[in-house]
């Protein structure tokens, strides 16, 4: 059996009062289940982030685990072995339909800091969150995307990265920012499923070095309205392999009116400035998060 083999199904850790997409199947209150998947989670994303340099291993805790700002308040995907043990996951943090420029994360990378480039990434975001309040959108921020070691070169991380964007066109018609690494392809992969440059004015934002990682970064934007359409059918297999996957949930899980394809989910978060200059890592496939 190969490692790819060994990974079974995909499982999804619900953040707590977050409203479940009104045609999931598979919905199980179970606190027990959630903290033991989300430490699991945590484990594999401090090991593989230490392996890849990308944190020391003063941020790790003492059982391993690489704790990130936001972890209990985003919806986690989670890709299981046979065993139960996680071996990929990526994370989607839903702001509020108010969210300001501010509070989202791609506030703190270097690029949206820098002299050059900070009033264009600002202008850029600051008129889709406009478009997106009048609209009824919402905003979210992917990342945390990582694979176990003996599933990189595999289908695993595309198949991670595909079912992502499958998850957040459930949640609701959302536009979505990121940064990702250009190593390990993690950026062009995104590219390819849809993820843009964030452009204003004729300027489109460029390839910036993120000295907290210590590598080259390119931060994207996308519509789960407008993927690349050469994705769909696989987009489609994922959301209705997503809609019965267990989703476990902390709470009395409250689900969310009949809707349409992307079911809408009332945002449940907002980062403070300071959780923002806390370092995250997405590990092999980093994107920051």
């Amino acid at each position: 059996m190969t490692a790819i083999d060994d990974c079974l199904q995909f499982a999804i850790l619900a953040p707590k009062g977050a409203r479940i997409p009104y045609s999931s199947t598979n919905i199980t209150r179970d606190a027990t289940r959630h903290s033991s998947l989300l430490v699991d989670m945590q484990r594999l994303r401090g090991r593989v982030a230490l392996q890849e340099h990308a944190i020391p291993a003063s941020m790790l805790d003492s059982s391993g685990r690489h704790l990130m700002p936001g972890d209990d308040n985003g919806w986690h995907l989670l890709r299981l072995r046979r065993d139960g043990k996680v071996a990929g996951c990526a994370r989607i943090l839903v702001h509020p339909r108010d969210v300001i420029f501010s509070r989202l994360r791609i506030a703190a990378s270097s690029v949206a800091r820098c002299a050059v480039w900070s009033r264009h990434v600002r202008d850029s975001v600051e008129s889709d969150l406009k478009y997106a309040q009048q609209n009824g959108l919402t905003v979210i921020e992917p990342g945390g995307w990582v694979v176990d070691e003996d599933l990189r070169g595999t289908r695993e991380a595309v198949s991670i990265a595909i079912n992502a964007f499958a998850w957040a066109q459930i949640l609701g018609d959302c536009i979505g920012y990121l940064t990702a690494t250009v190593k390990h392809g993690s950026s062009t992969i995104l590219h390819r499923l849809g993820g843009r440059h964030l452009e204003t004015e004729g300027q489109t934002i460029p390839r910036f070095f993120e000295p907290a990682w210590g590598c080259d970064m390119e931060l994207l934007r996308f519509d789960t309205n407008s993927l690349n359409p050469r994705f769909e059918a696989k987009l489609e297999l994922a959301r209705r392999r997503l809609l019965t996957s267990p989703v476990f949930s902390t709470d009395a899980p409250a689900v969310e009116a009949r809707n349409s394809r992307c079911q809408s989910v009332e945002p449940v978060l907002s980062i403070s400035p300071e959780q923002r200059e806390m370092r995250c890592s997405a590990g092999v496939t980093i994107i920051r998060g």
